[in-house]
């Protein structure tokens, strides 16, 4: 009896290969750019038209509270409307919005108003982008190559913030509209790349049922589902999910923390001996090691549990505060801010590949917006507790406060359940 051998199975293209993969990148590395540069450039325009430090406050202010209110409903949209439609939707908004302030800022002075409206636009269009664009990278990569894919995301990110400060600072010495051109451009061509995605990226949704009996299953479940119930739907997974909830605990104090801890590092050196450029170069190098990280993530991903890997930024950080606290050093203050960067995209690139392995398609969007959602909901009071803290003790006190908070995470991180097996029971009970 002969048998026939199986056909050998091709290898995996590299990422660079992946047409949908590129083209996602690519545009959105312009838009992170240009979106970063415009959060610098549009506080420097608003001083020199004259108005108050008190006033430009507002643009961060209306950022944070624009992305809390809209993170749960772009996760809403995200599973119930095409993935393609709705950047598209969020691109072409932001397009318009800055073509705005572009002319505006060439014609005269960039009033106050327009300013907050163009970062409200951008920021809801940021928060329907984004889990958006999650889902399409979860659906056009292969699993195996998902580590590196999230890595390429955040590495991204870190690349714009280290160099769109100085492009900033150049493009507003030379024109106060020119940034905003800037940004115009780099959501049109965002906008061109998301157009240009294949078929099969075009067409997802992630709760698009592939069979007649499921599409009648899901019409009947959706008159059925009342909306608020269905809005709160991811908020309800990760609260089944223990794993999931003590991540987004963990992570709501430690943003907090993190938060706190850049403004206390901008006002704290700021007051010191190094001034402005301290905190300039503080934050540079706070950027480049979370690039670095990032390139690093998945190959400590493969060697370290991810509780080790939640652990090990916050420790580190703790430990360096607390030499900042024994010894008043401001350079080990500063370093903890570039330790804790170093180790959080190894961790958001951890988590980002156990959600897409873990969350059901049909909720991904409104799980991962709900995980934001949690994560982020004490972020804006950062700033005012670095405030308080710095009124009422010196940096060196402050360090040591900063040192027992992170070091309480970095013991409980260890302490973090492990998640479920790809493939295995969800939240709920059901197999996936």
């Amino acid at each position: 009896m002969t048998t026939t051998a199986a056909p050998p199975t091709s290898p995996t293209p590299p990422l660079r290969a992946n047409r949908d993969f590129r083209l996602l990148w690519i545009g959105q590395a312009l838009s992170d750019f240009g979106s970063s540069m415009v959060f610098i450039a549009l506080p420097m325009v608003l001083l020199s038209g004259g108005y108050s430090t008190s006033a430009v406050g507002t643009i961060g202010t209306a950022m944070l509270i624009t992305a809390l209110v809209a993170r749960m409903p772009g996760g809403y949209l995200t599973d119930r409307y095409n993935h393609r439609a709705l950047m598209l939707t969020a691109d072409l908004a932001r397009f318009v919005v800055f073509a705005v302030v572009t002319l505006w800022t060439f014609l005269g002075e960039l009033p106050l108003e327009l300013a907050v409206g163009a970062v409200v636009v951008a920021q809801l269009g940021a928060e329907l982008f984004k889990p958006s664009q999650s889902a399409i990278v979860r659906l056009v990569v292969p699993r195996e190559q998902l580590p590196t894919a999230i890595s390429l995301n955040q590495a991204r990110g870190y690349a714009a913030e280290i160099a769109a400060p100085a492009a900033a600072g150049v493009l507003v010495a030379v024109s106060l509209g020119l940034p905003f051109a800037v940004d115009t451009f780099a959501f049109a061509a965002s906008a061109v790349c998301v157009y240009l995605l294949s078929p099969v990226a075009r067409a997802s949704r992630a709760g698009a049922p592939v069979s007649a009996d499921e599409r009648r299953a899901a019409k009947a479940a959706g008159t059925r589902e009342p909306f608020l119930r269905s809005l709160t739907a991811g908020l309800r997974y990760v609260a089944r999910s223990r794993f999931l909830r003590t991540v987004a605990l963990l992570a709501t104090g430690l943003n907090f923390l993190f938060q706190a801890l850049v403004y206390a590092l901008i006002l704290g050196l700021a007051q010191g001996g190094g001034g402005s450029g301290a905190v300039g170069a503080a934050l540079s190098v706070a950027a480049v090691t979370g690039l670095v990280g990032s390139v690093v993530a998945p190959f400590l991903q493969r060697r370290l549990r991810i509780q080790v890997l939640v652990a090990a930024g916050p420790a580190f950080a703790g430990i360096l505060l607390a030499v900042a606290w024994w010894t008043g050093s401001e350079i080990a203050f500063a370093a903890s801010l570039a330790g804790m960067s170093l180790l959080t995209p190894v961790v958001g690139a951890a988590l980002g590949v156990v959600l897409v392995t873990l969350v059901p398609r049909e909720i991904f969007g409104r799980t991962t917006s709900a995980i934001g959602f949690v994560s982020e909901s004490l972020q804006p009071f950062g700033p005012l507790a670095a405030g308080l803290m710095l009124a009422a003790l010196p940096l060196s006190a402050v360090s040591a406060v900063f040192a027992c908070g992170f070091l309480v995470i970095a013991v409980l991180a260890l302490f973090l359940p492990s998640p479920p097996p790809p493939g295995g029971r969800t939240a709920g009970g059901s197999r996936r």
